[in-house]
């Protein structure tokens, strides 16, 4: 009975082990969720074509760099190269022993476990694939091992030796090999590269806006050069003490010290000194204003100027990019008009002529220019109708001419219509003018005239008018339209009309019954128009006879 219950132990702790196996392979495979998958592979049966291929050429254990455990692990280690970045800097530059010697400090256990962690990182960086020159994704175990090798090995290697920590353990006052042991923990920041190129999949989880990606990267690096300044300042007497074993007693570092000895300071007085200084020279603040007393110390400012200024003019490349990126339609706009104002002047249009050309520009592309021709060239036509659809969603629900009708016609009449634009007083159509189209209405008002110059009716949003001419035989127009206001329609072309009336009886017998009431109207108006000026007509003539 005993045998049993071990054996069903056995059993189930085999299963989980199987079912963890399976779990982490999983995640070392590639994943059709890694946000920069489709920048690689352009189709699913790309993305299994990979896992076979990955299983294959590199086993099981190869990680896949567009896997999802390579997105975790790429971002965690965002986090830990810059945490070691600081905290390695902070600790040479900052943490000057006192008269006891060195000691252990929480810094230094801080980044013993940044250490393991960045030794655990290089184990996986044996194992994960990478994207050669060629943009290839390499998953060969063998050509993975030796990539690493020849690239960030030597760097992770160095930098994850904790020869500091080990040597504060021992007690070993040994203060040159206490520089080396911080020294190497500083070549760490080497790796700023990989971190600005694991920040792009990790920002792409949250947004793919361009700004933001640019702006996030561009704050990160602005908070480490900082810091990093902020360290320069002190590099001097850092790498003296640790030289000599003794504490310099020349440097001032701005500090309102005669005496020199910065270990009279606490390192957050002396890195938030630092901190002002940094920002100071940053900005272009006059270094008169600083207490400097030695060479070393005006040459440490004048490199932080120096950097400072060619930091800002990354800045403000990088400020105008921005804002040529989020106002680029605007800016373009812009320009639209200016040529806009040269072809009138050049052309010497009339006062009244110009004014009505701005307000059609500033109606028709509402101060944001863009070809929006050449944006819906290279879409799909699937595409193109659903954004056809969902612009003129508002007008398809304001117009009573196209409910109950099957979702096919009025895609089908929405993927005809082309915009137009009518200023005040314009003629929309007149009346015995050939009718090649009939419209809809989707912002402003327009007035309907008679044959006879009869005021009919006032048509606003979610109106048509001109499909009467499209239903007769003739084809002539049997009223007169002029905008009131700035009005925008959609023209539906009589070529497009007829292939969609023929298709749909619903739609033909509503337009007819339209059709009929708007011409018995036209002609009852006319009439009491003719009766009213026979009328006025045969008063006139009565009166001149009285008059005679």
């Amino acid at each position: 009975m005993a045998s049993a219950v071990e054996k069903n132990i056995d059993n189930l702790g085999s299963k989980e082990k199987i079912l963890s196996r399976q779990f982490l392979r999983k995640l070392f495979m590639v994943s059709a969720s890694h946000p920069m998958i489709f920048q690689h592979f352009r189709s699913h049966a790309e993305i299994i074509v990979e896992r076979h291929r990955q299983i294959i050429e590199g086993g099981k254990d190869v990680i896949h760099p567009y896997s999802k455990f390579s997105l975790f692990w790429c971002s965690f280690m965002i986090v830990i190269n810059i945490s070691h970045m600081v905290s390695s800097s902070f600790r040479l530059c900052y943490i000057l022993e006192t008269e006891e010697g060195p000691t252990l400090h929480v810094v230094d256990s801080i980044l013993l476990g940044l250490h393991v962690v960045c030794f655990i990182d290089m184990c996986i960086n044996f194992k994960m694939g990478y994207r050669n020159v060629e943009k290839n994704i390499v998953v060969n175990r063998s050509r993975i091992i030796w990539h690493y090798l020849r690239g960030w090995f030597v760097v992770d290697f160095v930098s994850c030796v904790p020869l500091a920590y080990v040597l504060l353990h021992m007690e070993l006052t040994g203060y040159r090999y206490l520089l080396l042991g911080h020294l190497m923990a500083m070549l760490r920041v080497l790796r700023i590269a990989t971190v600005v190129l694991n920040l792009k999949p990790f920002m792409l989880l949250f947004t793919e806006s361009y700004i933001w990606h640019r702006t996030v990267r561009h704050t990160l690096l602005f908070l480490i050069s900082v810091h990093w300044t902020n360290c320069i300042i002190y590099i001097l007497p850092a790498l003296g003490y640790y030289w000599t074993g003794k504490m310099p007693r020349q440097y001032t570092l701005f500090l309102n010290s005669t005496s020199g000895d910065l270990s009279t300071y606490s390192p957050g007085m002396r890195y938030n000194k630092a901190l002002f200084i940094t920002l100071s020279a940053l900005v272009g603040v006059d270094p008169s204003m600083l207490k400097v007393s030695t060479v070393e110390e005006f040459v440490c400012y004048s490199l932080i100027v120096f950097y400072g200024a060619m930091f800002m003019v990354y800045t403000i490349i990088f400020l105008l990019k921005i804002y040529m990126t989020y106002y680029n339609s605007a800016t373009r706009y812009h320009g639209l008009l200016s040529q806009m104002e040269a072809y009138m002047q050049h052309k010497q249009l009339p006062a009244q002529l110009k004014t009505r050309l701005r307000e059609f520009y500033r109606y028709r592309y509402q101060e944001q220019y863009y070809k929006e021709d050449d944006t819906l060239e290279c879409l799909s036509d699937q595409l193109r109708h659903e954004i056809i659809l969902h612009t003129c969603y508002k007008l398809v629900n304001r117009l009573p001419l196209l409910e109950g009708l099957p979702a096919s016609v009025v895609g089908a009449v929405m993927g005809c219509l082309k915009p137009e634009v009518y200023l005040p007083n314009d003629l929309v159509m007149r009346a015995g003018d050939n009718g090649d189209c009939m419209y809809f209405i989707a912002n402003g008002t327009v007035a309907v005239y008679s044959l006879k110059g009869v005021e009919i009716c006032h048509l606003e949003d979610g109106d048509h008018f001109g499909e009467v001419a499209l239903l007769m035989a003739d084809s002539k127009r049997v009223a007169t339209v002029v905008s009131v206001e700035i009005t925008q329609v959609y023209r539906l072309d009589a070529v497009n009309f007829r292939q969609i009336v023929k298709t749909n009886q619903l739609l033909y017998n509503r337009l007819q019954e339209l059709a009929a009431q708007r011409m018995h109207e036209t002609v009852v108006l006319d009439d009491e128009f003719r009766r009213q000026r026979e009328k006025r007509v045969e008063l006139d003539a009565s009166g001149t006879t009285l008059l005679s």
